[in-house]
């Protein structure tokens, strides 16, 4: 009897600790703010992290650019062996290879040289090679506010739609309740014969109708879940529970405040602008290809016919003076450089132009949002009231049943229009924000 009892209790806490285990793997995803998902996408995006990666990748280029100016030195080593013995040691550039008297024949002979190379001048090369570095430095900086100024957006303008079809979802239900329940009392009427067979067969049409709008709009939430997801960076299949509300900011900034302020801090632009600084510094790196160069070489080198042994070694330094008079290549490299910088340059105008208009639109988009959101938002009531209204008409034999499906999707048309107008008002303040980098 003892055992069976205690085998029961072993059982009970089996059972205990496995609805536990189940328990913790069916976790009920956490609200999801606006704010939260932007700040998890800054956090958590791959291309963000990349486009950051890639200020160090230029950071690195703008030391390697530094570094040339200082002094060189170079290790090298070789054997060189043949079938028959012979006095020439194998030499490396600025070593003699003449025949070396008074040595033994040997079938093989090592040479070490070291190399000290010092730049004394270069025409501006490493300069202008650094300032490259820099510029491209500064836009690799100025892509990561871009970057980070269309995620926001991006994140913004999805979580809206998100928001937006999620209240749809909520109305087409609604929508299912209300004809179910016209549905049930077109069923009363038509069994005392105040209406038709087909008023009952036009309500389950237009129930059909809104439950396949119902999957669709379930299909579509999914859908905006997993792009949600994959901006922010994390598994698409990660619950969200996005807040039903969305921010409201007040947007006091006109049209033509707007278009200022985009003039110059609209990142595209910035950006564009940052290019144009690339391409400029590109045209002097050029034209420092054509200036002479003076650097200053020095060789220690030591021969032998075996490792333990040296029957020759020395040093050798000189100076070497290089000055391209005639290159034509060099010319074209110039031309190249400089209708390059004036063809960003014209880049750069037109993003100017093209950030201003944005900028204007997405102002003009956030005023006609907000109206029409004053204009919806007591619709729905009025709507709701008149199917109301409609669905007591039937009940007593008074209503038409037209004029009940006709209420119901004006409610659910009022609804979808409210729904809508707050989420473009979301999209165009992001948008607002972006193009003016405010």
């Amino acid at each position: 009897m003892r055992q069976l009892l205690l085998k029961t209790f072993l059982i009970a806490i089996a059972v205990q600790i496995l609805l536990c285990t189940v328990g913790r793997g069916q976790t009920t995803p956490s609200s999801l703010t606006l704010d939260g998902a932007i700040d998890y996408a800054k956090h958590h995006s791959p291309l963000l992290a990349a486009t950051q990666q890639s200020v160090l990748t230029k950071q690195a280029a703008v030391a390697a650019a530094k570094a040339e100016q200082l002094p060189r030195v170079d290790v090298d080593a070789a054997l060189r062996g043949s079938n028959q013995p012979t006095e020439s040691a194998l030499g490396f550039p600025l070593t003699p290879l003449a025949d070396i008297p008074n040595q033994p024949f040997g079938n093989g002979h090592l040479t070490g040289l070291a190399t000290a190379t010092v730049p004394i001048y270069t025409g501006g090369r490493i300069g202008a090679k650094k300032h490259v570095a820099e510029a491209e430095r500064s836009l690799a900086q100025t892509n990561v506010h871009d970057v980070e100024s269309n995620l926001e957006y991006e994140v913004s303008a999805t979580y809206a739609r998100l928001v937006e079809v999620e209240r749809d979802v909520q109305a087409a239900q609604e929508s299912v309740n209300a004809l179910t329940e016209s549905h049930r009392i077109a069923s009363q009427v038509l069994d005392v014969g105040k209406i038709a067979r087909v008023d009952l067969l036009k309500v389950d049409t237009r129930l059909a109708d809104v439950r396949a709008e119902d999957i669709d709009l379930e299909n579509e939430r999914q859908i905006l879940a997993g792009q949600l997801n994959a901006l922010m960076g994390r598994p698409l299949d990660t619950p969200i529970l996005a807040q039903t509300s969305l921010p409201r900011p007040d947007v006091t900034i006109s049209a033509d405040q707007a278009a200022v302020a985009a003039a110059t801090g609209n990142t595209q632009y910035q950006l564009a602008e940052a290019q144009t600084d690339v391409a400029r510094k590109s045209v002097e790196q050029a034209k420092s290809q054509l200036r002479p160069t003076l650097s200053f070489s020095a060789d220690f080198f030591k021969q032998s016919t075996d490792p333990f042994s040296v029957y020759r070694g020395g040093a050798i330094a000189g100076f070497s003076f290089n000055y391209p008079i005639f290159d034509r290549p060099l010319n074209h490299r110039v031309e190249e450089a400089k209708s390059l910088e004036f063809e960003d340059r014209s880049k750069a105008d037109q993003a100017r132009l093209d950030a201003m208009q944005r900028a204007r639109t997405a102002t003009l988009q956030v005023r006609n949002a907000e109206a029409r959101i004053q204009a919806t938002q007591s619709s729905i009531a009025e709507a709701r009231e008149a199917l109301r209204i409609e669905q007591e008409k039937l009940k007593y034999g008074r209503g038409i049943i037209e004029h009940l499906l006709d209420a119901q999707a004006a409610l659910l048309t009022s609804e979808a229009n409210y729904y809508r107008a707050l989420a473009d008002y979301t999209t165009a303040t992001a948008s607002l924000k972006r193009e003016t980098g405010q």
